[in-house]
């Protein structure tokens, strides 16, 4: 017997994927096109070239791996509605042998000569062959079978209803196992400021469970709902599966990127032959320019002045961020960025680039700057010592720090010094001007020389 599902489609869900899965006439004149899914879901869309009768008709047809999901299967043409899916998913050697129950096959003896044995295969489980009239639970040899009993890819039998003739089968259905990401390199100049150049790709990741050919891809980055209904075959989960390294990017070809509805789509150029096993590359955007800006940051954590200290904060260094500008009207700002990582590279003295950081961002609207955090500085470090601690009654309390920042590079520097206060809060002096930020926030911005120091001190008043 033959391992097999028979699905059958309400109305209900009909009318919700047809409203879903609505596809332009201009976009179903590519044979075979995908949108792929960044937490591994893939929709498949494929114009068959299959003789549609007025009426009932089936048709088998391959929906390109174990991956697909029958359930979601619908036509795309007006008039024309699947009315059923038949589904033969026993593949290689257990499905062969389970096509021959009640067959005789020919086995395969070891040896150094081609010889064979002929038996009948009563049962798979549990395992029993019929050999000479015996009965052996177990295989006699390594069984061989005919084409007929061979199959090595997903076949489904689908029974449509058709109000019209037509000369093609238009249909649409999830499936799992592609998953793509997104990665950028951003390397800036040497002194951290000035132009910095941006590239983008997205990986497309196969680890075998789809197989199809010529198809027009596209990449959504965006939330979109997954409901949790557990699915037979591969789950992929994006950072899950081992993949070989990614090939670099494919010619000088960039993707192409629009708005649908609350996502970003971004449409490869030209066709993809999807291989298991294959993990491919693709130009997000033109490599560009764009200004960018290091910063240097010393936090503190919040609210911590209600008490006196013991000791002082030793050595803490400074954080690095390089803020990357990308305003609407500049080829990198008119870019919207899906998810990823961001590695951030400088020369050194040979030009060689070396890796500062790598910083994830989450989806980056176009217009929108990156802040890229991308570690401490070596070189500049700090002491903050609380001088005074004044209680005033039960909520209120007058403290005073002194911030020693020590400069070792060649080069002077700029260290943002950053505070924050709960309630209600004054800064009553200070030996560098304050900047408010927010309703809880301070930040100072102390110079220190090259292979020198700056030093900070303010005194604040506290209410809460």
């Amino acid at each position: 017997m033959t391992r097999s599902t028979v699905y059958r489609f309400g109305g209900a869900v009909k009318a919700v994927l047809a409203v879903t899965l609505a596809v332009a006439p201009a976009a179903l004149a590519q044979e075979t096109s995908l949108t792929v899914y960044q937490d591994g879901r893939v929709m498949v869309r494929r114009a068959l070239p299959l003789q549609v009768v007025r009426g009932a008709s089936t048709f088998a047809i391959d929906l390109g791996g174990r991956a697909a999901d029958p359930t979601s299967l619908v036509a795309l043409d007006e008039g024309v509605e699947v009315r059923g899916v038949r589904v033969a998913a026993a593949l290689g050697l257990d499905g062969s042998l389970r096509r021959a129950v009640g067959r005789d096959l020919d086995f395969l003896l070891g040896g150094d000569s081609l010889r064979y044995v002929r038996g009948t295969v009563l049962s798979v489980e549990p395992m029993a062959v019929r050999v000479g009239g015996r009965v052996l639970f177990d295989l006699p040899g390594r069984p061989v079978f005919p084409d007929s009993l061979v199959q090595l890819a997903q076949r489904a039998e689908v029974t449509v209803e058709a109000a019209r003739p037509a000369r093609a089968l238009r249909v649409a259905y999830l499936a799992q196992g592609l998953a793509w990401r997104a990665g950028y390199t951003v390397v800036v100049p040497r002194t951290g400021n000035g132009a910095a150049t941006a590239s983008g790709a997205a990986v497309i990741e196969n680890p075998g469970a789809l197989a199809l050919g010529g198809a027009e891809v596209q990449l959504l980055a965006g939330d979109v709902r997954q409901a949790p209904v557990p699915r037979p075959g591969l789950r992929l989960q994006a950072g899950r599966v081992a993949l070989p390294a990614a090939p670099m990017a494919e010619a000088a070809a960039v993707a192409t990127e629009e708005s649908v509805g609350e996502s970003h789509v971004y449409t490869l150029p030209g066709t993809v032959d999807l291989v298991p096993g294959e993990t491919r590359t693709v130009a997000l955007f033109a490599q560009t320019s764009a200004p960018v800006e290091r910063t240097l940051a010393l936090r503190r954590p919040a609210f911590g002045h209600q008490r006196q200290w013991g000791v002082p904060e030793q050595d803490v260094h400074a954080e690095v961020t390089y803020l990357v500008r990308r305003p609407v009207g500049t080829p990198f700002g008119d870019v919207a960025l899906p998810a990823g990582v961001v590695r951030v590279l400088l020369p050194d003295s040979a030009g060689r680039v070396q890796l500062l950081g790598e910083v994830p961002i989450q989806h980056t609207p176009a217009g929108r700057e990156l802040r890229l955090a991308t570690g401490t500085a070596f070189d500049v470090t700090a002491q903050r010592t609380q001088l005074t601690f004044e209680q005033r009654g039960r909520r209120e309390v007058v403290v005073s720090y002194r911030v020693q920042i020590q400069n070792a590079k060649a080069d002077s520097v700029l260290v943002q010094v950053h505070d924050e206060f709960p309630g209600q809060w004054d800064v009553l002096s200070s030996t560098v001007q304050p900047e408010r930020l927010s309703a809880s926030s301070v930040r100072f911005a102390v110079p220190v020389p090259a292979g020198g120091e700056g030093v900070l001190e303010y005194r604040v008043r506290i209410r809460w």
